[in-house]
Parts: structure tokens; sequence; C-alpha cells
């Protein structure tokens, strides 16, 4: 942790003379200047706008008005010269009218006349004409027209005199607008913008890490209240930064010893877990040892029965034959019926010896094989069927005398080239499994082992049983190490944990688990035809 605050960065550059009086776009006298200008600006342009269309409106009405009621004024005026044929009389009566600048043309035409009566006309200005209106009205005298009177009068001069108002009015509240923004400038320039930049100076230099400098701002507005409060908050990083310099003083001590309690709280636990990495090992070696031996005492079960039929038989023959010597030593007649006896129990003794010892032979053999595969590991080809009949030789003897049976559906000439003992240790230990755990409390139930091609590189080997199942905290559990649901009971809780790590890591393959509460469960399996080659010295259940 650093003893010191980091230190001030480089200096801004100088600020634009309009950018120190607050001009920026970003700035608070912007804004204030654009609301003013759009504030009364835009009102006032669209008042300006409407009152020239009513103005001109308006105006235009009232043309009309003063039209016909001037046109009518003038042929009752104009009927007494026309019908005395003197223009001299009714020039002043005219001139009277048109001294009036609104007034544009007047002409008097009398119906026989070539020449008009009377004309005045005033020339016109661009864009006049739209402003001006004429009415053509008869001169009559005693109920008979004499002459015609067509008046114009236009609108341009009242509309002047009214544009020449309005740019008064214009310029009235442009100088008002540049006053009081001028007058509203130098305030908040006093009392917002100056106390606003000390304000900022302040901050930045406790940006900077400048703490030594006190902040002071004048006034008691909510300005100078967050002033006082950024000095108060300078004031406790002053005190922050002095405990830690103070607490920076004791770290590297504090560092030091915790580092050596770690030191030593680490060589703890790697300690204990290599001891607990070696229980594992030996676990999963015991693991192992057990599912052999279960084999051991289920083959050992199955040959004492053909081996007790043998012994039998050679007792019996054993009897025979003592009693064919005492007839032969003539302490006993001996009869040819006698002898046809012996010879047919001989023979269906060595018959029944024969079949006995073959079943014998053939357990010892499969146990051998399966035995050594467990035992020594290799990989070799072999028929998956016939490795899963094998095991099943060594399996069925715990299900002999259950209500519980082995179905099978296997598809043969399956070749792999794999590992067969740890191929048979997963099955086996599936089977017991389902033996101990899925039909436990089941009055009666089946196990069926399947496997069948899915391509032309992959095998199907399932076991399904219609045993108890299982519950979804189980089955999401099933393979984690030393989890049983028959705690302190014998179990161990490798089994399965051996399964996944065999099928996954050994076989190269994957395990799927479905199970549903009250009906059975399925451990299906994808196997390669031909496993991934492993690290030398690696074990089918150390994992």
């Amino acid at each position: 942790m650093p003893q010191r605050p980091a230190p001030p960065p480089p200096a801004a550059p100088p600020r634009a003379p309009l950018q120190a009086f607050g001009w920026q776009r970003n700035s608070l006298t912007f804004a204030v200047v654009l609301a003013l200008l759009l504030g009364l600006l835009l009102p006032t342009t669209a008042v300006l706008l409407y009152d020239g269309q009513k103005t001109r409106a308006t105006a235009m009405e009232d043309l009309r008005r003063d039209l016909a009621r001037t046109t009518e004024v003038m042929s009752l005026s104009l009927a007494e010269p026309v019908w005395q044929v003197s223009p001299d009389l009714a020039e002043p009566m005219v001139k009277a009218q048109v001294d009036d600048p609104r007034f544009v043309a007047v002409k008097v035409v009398e119906p026989a006349a070539s020449a008009p009566f009377l004309s005045f006309e005033r020339k016109q200005e661009a864009g006049e004409a739209a402003l001006t209106l004429s009415q053509t009205r008869p001169i009559q005298r005693d109920g008979r027209e004499i002459a015609q009177l067509t008046v114009s009068m236009s609108a341009a001069p009242l509309l002047q005199a009214k544009q020449a108002e309005v740019w008064r009015t214009v310029w009235r509240s442009g100088l008002t607008l540049t006053l009081s923004l001028v007058l509203m400038l130098w305030v908040l320039q006093r009392y917002v913008l100056r106390p606003m930049t000390e304000l900022t100076g302040a901050a930045e230099a406790l940006a900077a890490g400048r703490l030594e400098q006190p902040l002071r701002v004048g006034g008691a507005d909510e300005i100078a209240r967050v002033g006082v409060a950024m000095e108060r908050m300078r004031q406790a990083l002053l005190s922050a930064f002095e405990a830690l310099r103070q607490h920076n003083l004791n770290l590297e001590e504090t560092v030091t010893q915790r580092t050596a309690e770690l030191t030593a709280s680490n060589a703890e636990l790697s300690e204990a877990l290599e001891t607990l990495q070696k229980a594992q090992r030996e676990l999963v070696e015991s693991e192992k040892l057990a599912s052999l031996g279960r084999l051991v005492a289920g083959v050992a079960h199955e040959l004492n029965t053909p081996l007790g039929n043998a012994l039998t038989v050679v007792s019996a023959l054993e009897d025979r034959y003592k009693q064919l010597e005492g007839m032969l030593a003539g302490s006993v007649q001996l009869r040819r019926s006698t002898l046809e006896e012996l010879a047919r129990d001989t023979r269906r003794g060595q018959d029944i010896l024969q079949r006995n010892v073959q079943k014998a032979a053939d357990l010892v053999r499969d146990f051998k094989q399966v035995a050594i595969d467990q035992t020594a590991d290799l990989r070799r080809d072999f028929d998956l069927a016939k490795v899963i009949e094998d095991v099943l030789v060594m399996v069925e003897p715990s299900f002999k005398h259950t209500p519980y049976a082995i179905d099978t559906e296997l598809s043969h000439g399956l070749i792999m080239n794999s590992y067969p003992g740890a191929l048979g240790q997963v099955l086996t230990n599936l089977l017991m499994n389902a033996l101990l755990h899925g039909f436990d409390g089941v009055p009666q139930g089946h196990v069926k082992v399947h496997c069948a091609r899915l391509s032309d590189d992959e095998v199907e080997l399932s076991v399904t049983d219609d045993g108890r199942g299982m519950d979804e905290s189980v089955r999401r559990r099933i393979f984690d190490p030393f989890f049983t649901t028959k705690l302190g009971t014998g179990g161990s809780g490798l089994g399965m944990h051996i399964v996944h790590s065999i099928v996954t890591n050994v076989l190269g393959g994957q395990i799927e688990v479905r199970s549903t509460p009250g009906q059975g469960t399925q451990m299906l399996m994808r196997l390669p035809l031909v496993a991934p080659q492993r690290a030398a010295g690696e074990g089918s259940g150390a994992h």
C-alpha cells in the first residue's frame, strides 16, 4: 500500500477566453443563455408570425369594407358633375378622396365616350398587386345609368405601417433580452459560476491527492454547503490516509507471519491429502480384491456340488470293488449276475464322475480366465458375449439360492480390443450392486444383461433390473466416492465409483444411470470396440 497519495495528474491546458467565462457547449452559462434565447425568441417569433397573418387578414377585410363605402359615396357625389359633363367640378371631389395613400386608381367612363370622363392612377410597387382590391359601380341620374365608376384600393400602406411597428417591437424586445442576458450572466457569474469554479478547483486538488490545502468557499448557499461537505471529506481522507500509513508500518510483519502460518498449514494439508489418496488407493484395491473374493466364494460354493457328487460316486465304486475283491478271494461265491451288476454300476459311476469332474474343470477354467483378466489387467482381443458369459458363471452362484434370476440378450461376434478384466469387474460390480441394493426388500426380480452393436466402432452394454429403483438424490450421487446407502452395514461406497472410473478412464466409454423409484434401474454403457491406450502402470481402479 502506498505511503503517500498518488501524484497529481498533468496540468490541464489553458482554457480559451470563451471557455474561461463558461461558454463551453456543456457549461451552465451556455445552458442558461440557450434557455433564455429559446424561451423568448421562439414564442416571440411565433407571436409575430401569427400577428402578421392576422394583421394581413384584418387589413384586407377593412380595405374591402372601406372600398365598398367609398365607391358608393363617390358614385353619388359624381352624379351631378358627370350629368353636367363638368370634369373640373368632379376633379376636386376625386382629389379629396385619393389623398388617402390606399387609393390606387379611380376611373369614370361614360357609355358612349371613347375616352374616360375622369381618370386617376398611382404607380404600384412590386408585390402590391396581391394586396389591391377593385370595385365597379354605376353612376345614376334620375334612375338612369350615366357612367361607370371603378375604384382600386391597396392594403399595402396599412401593412407597411404595421410592419414598421412590428420591427420597433422586435428591436425593443432584442434590447430587453440583451440587457436581461447581461444582468443574468453577471448574477450567474458572481453567485454561481465563480463559487463553482473554486469548488471545482478544490475537487481537482482532492482528486490529485493534495489534501494539505484547506477548502474555503464563502457564502451560506447550497454551493457553500457542498464546499463544507467537501472540506469534511478532505479531513476524513487525511485521517484515513494517516490510519493507512500507520497500518502499513505493521503490514509487512503481519504478512510475513501469516505467510509462515499458511506455509505450515499447506504442508499439513499436502501431507493429509497424500495420506488420503493413499488410503483411497488402498480402499480401491481392497474393493477390487473383495469383488474377486466374492467370485471365489461363489465358485467354491458351486464347485462343492460336482466335487461332492464325484466323491460320493468314488466311495460307492470303492465299496463295489471291495465286494469284487472278496469274491475273487473266494470268501463269497462269484456269480455272473453280480459281475454284470458291478459293470453296470461302474459304467454309471464313470458317467456321473466324468460329468461332475468336467463341470468342476469348466468352472475352474472360467474362474482362472476371469481371475487372470482381473488381476493381470491385460489388453487383448475377445468376444464380448463370451466374456459376459464367463463372468455370469462366476456371479450366478450368488443368485442361485435367491428369488432373483439373471436373463441375457447377447449379440455374439462383437470382437473388442480392450481390457476384459476391467470389463468383467464392471459387470460383476453392477450385478452384485443390483443383488445387494436393487432387490433389497423385493420378493422377487430379474436382472437383464444386454449387449448389441451401436455402430461400426461402438457397442452398447446394459444391466437392467426391475427392483426398487432410486430417487433423484441417490441417482445424482451414485458415482461419488464413499457414497453408499448401506453406510454402517458393510458398504464401502467405492463400487460404483470404480465402475465409473473404469468405464470412462480405462474402457474409454460412457455410463448413464436411468432409474425411477419403484420402477427399477438401468445402467447403460456405450463402449468403443477399440479401447484407448493407457499410460504405463495405470491401474484400472486407481483413479
